[in-house]
């Protein structure tokens, strides 16, 4: 507000009432008999260059009037719009709605009846947006449906709960449901959805890497071979041999598992 002066604000103020009343533009002959002051057209066209360059009109053609840019329809809002006050019969609906009584109500509901209230006072259109939730996840569980689909249900921190119906890969089991939830619930406990799907993806390019090393290792030992053609039509699959010589040094019971882990891994892992 501070840019424009009395008259700068006042031609402003009418190019936005204009446009949301007709949509068109206006011209600087048309606001001339419009404004409570005496300008001349030539004046209004210097106060309107100035308000262009301030970003807060433009000119949709040459020797076109003028309308408002979307910066300036929200510094119109921001700056020009003025609120009336409530009535006592509104504030008394807005504290009936919104009592102590009614806070176990669900979250929908409250949302409609906010709704409901903003059409009631505005005599307009009632629009609600919730703020964006960046919840921590806390549980993640997959209940199978039919062979194909699967339910997934997401819990939040703030015992929030998200269910989505998936697509499952042909073949998988309800163990592997059971196992991918379990994998997905020790490494996105305590993180939001933003920050899982980024561990996660890291995850999968440190197995991924792995994975890769240790099979041509194994194919250059002579240990290992490839199964069938690298395209599209054959996947490759590759067949272990020796796999006692892979046990030379180990010790202990964890990498025993290790072991066993990564042998499984190396038979079911195509290309």
């Amino acid at each position: 507000m501070k840019m424009l002066d009395d008259r700068s604000g006042e031609i402003f103020r009418r190019i936005v009432e204009s446009y949301l009343g007709t949509g068109e533009p206006l011209g600087s002959r048309s606001l001339s008999r419009l404004l409570p002051m005496s300008l001349s057209p030539a004046s209004i066209r210097n106060v309107m260059s100035d308000l262009e360059e301030l970003g807060l009109i433009y000119s949709p053609h040459v020797s076109a009037g003028r309308l408002p840019t979307q910066q300036g329809l929200r510094f119109f809002v921001d700056a020009f719009m003025q609120i009336g006050a409530l009535s006592e019969d509104e504030r008394r609906q807005i504290d009936r709605q919104i009592s102590p009584d009614n806070r176990d109500t669900p979250v929908e509901n409250a949302l409609n009846g906010a709704s409901q209230l903003l059409s009631s006072a505005s005599r307009g259109a009632g629009l609600v947006i919730t703020a964006k939730n960046d919840s921590q996840v806390k549980h993640v569980e997959f209940i199978r449906l039919s062979p194909e689909k699967a339910l997934a249900v997401l819990v939040g921190d703030r015992d929030e709960v998200e269910n989505r119906i998936i697509s499952l890969p042909a073949g998988i089991t309800s163990s592997q449901l059971v196992a991918a939830a379990n994998f997905l619930n020790a490494h996105m406990s305590g993180l939001t959805l933003t920050e899982a799907g980024e561990r996660i993806a890291r995850l999968k390019e440190t197995i991924r890497t792995e994975l890769d090393q240790l099979s041509r290792d194994l194919v250059e030992r002579g240990l290992a071979t490839w199964s069938g053609a690298a395209d599209e039509d054959g996947p490759t699959r590759l067949i272990v041999r020796g796999r006692a010589n892979l046990l030379e040094g180990v010790d202990g019971a964890e990498d025993l598992d290790r072991l066993r882990m990564l042998f499984d891994d190396l038979e079911k892992r195509n290309r």
